[in-house]
């Protein structure tokens, strides 16, 4: 699935130029004209790790279900977010600064570190963010 660019005054919060939810990215329309094949490159690497959290997350899911955990086990789909949120809030208890904590994410590092190599997804290991980035 292609993913699609959608200008909004809602997502993401204010602060922010845009933000990954795969398969949309959203931008900012007081941002717009700030976006650019470097933010779009950043967004895309997200979208990357979305799709591979995602899978992981179905896989997760169907085990919890055939354990027994019923609707609950669909929890486990949007992985990314709950990994996303649970690590910023380490990374915030342990430096006490939110923007310190939002960069040290490992999504976040990945993304970040190789935004501006546009050949990147080309060649980019699956699950990099764990292995170069935490």
């Amino acid at each position: 699935m292609k993913t699609k660019l959608v200008f909004n005054d809602i997502i993401p919060f204010r602060g922010f130029l845009s933000m990954c939810l795969w398969p949309y990215i959203f931008v900012r329309n007081s941002a717009a004209s700030r976006y650019n094949t470097v933010v779009n490159n950043h967004e895309h690497i997200h979208a990357e790790q979305q799709k591979e959290m995602l899978a992981v997350g179905l896989v997760l899911a169907a085990i919890l279900c055939l354990a027994g955990c019923g609707w609950w086990s669909l929890l486990a789909l949007p992985l990314f977010l709950w990994w996303y949120c649970l690590e910023w809030l380490i990374r915030l208890i342990l430096s006490g600064d939110s923007h310190k904590a939002y960069r040290n994410i490992s999504f976040e590092k990945e993304a970040y570190s190789n935004e501006k190599d546009l050949e990147y997804l080309s060649h980019r290991e699956h699950f990099a963010w764990i292995r170069r980035h935490w």
